[in-house]
């Protein structure tokens, strides 16, 4: 019975001590919001969203040289392994957008989710070296990324 006590005690030393020295949610609401931008949209766009998205679009590609024509689909594992890698950065880079700093207006945020959705879609089809379902999808993005820049005049 006395080691149960001594059990007790110590468990509830160690949770007030964790409760102690941990950060409050409170310490969180008076200080900087959790999710900042650090680069402005432009500069997003750039250097993450379209080297990402540069990277699906390019299986349906088709480079004419000297040399005849090129088709640039994946051919190889890491071939697969880059669309995989774009789509995922696209994927995970919509919630990036979602920023309340980024947000222009009521529409952003379905643009986003249809983004979000299709990046998802590229990335399932990519990790099952499915050619046929990541090209259907190149085209999605296409228009969903036209679509919304063509509302916000950005083209």
């Amino acid at each position: 019975m006395a080691g149960l006590r001594f059990l007790s005690s110590m468990m509830a030393a160690v949770i007030i001590t964790c409760a102690a020295v941990s950060p409050s949610i409170s310490d969180d609401a008076a200080g900087t919001p959790p999710f900042q931008p650090y680069v402005d949209m432009k500069t997003f766009m750039e250097h993450v969203l379209s080297p990402a998205a540069a990277v699906i679009f390019k299986v349906n590609g088709v480079v004419i040289d000297a040399k005849g024509e090129h088709d640039l689909s994946p051919k190889s594992d890491d071939d697969w392994e880059q669309i995989v890698s774009g789509a995922a950065t696209l994927a995970e880079a919509t919630n990036a957008l979602m920023i309340p700093q980024r947000v222009r207006d009521p529409s952003w945020n379905p643009y986003v989710k249809k983004l979000a959705d299709a990046a998802d879609k590229a990335y399932r089809a990519a990790e099952a070296h499915d050619l046929k379902s990541v090209s259907e999808v190149s085209d999605q993005l296409d228009g969903i990324c036209a679509a919304c820049h063509r509302h916000y005049g950005l083209e």
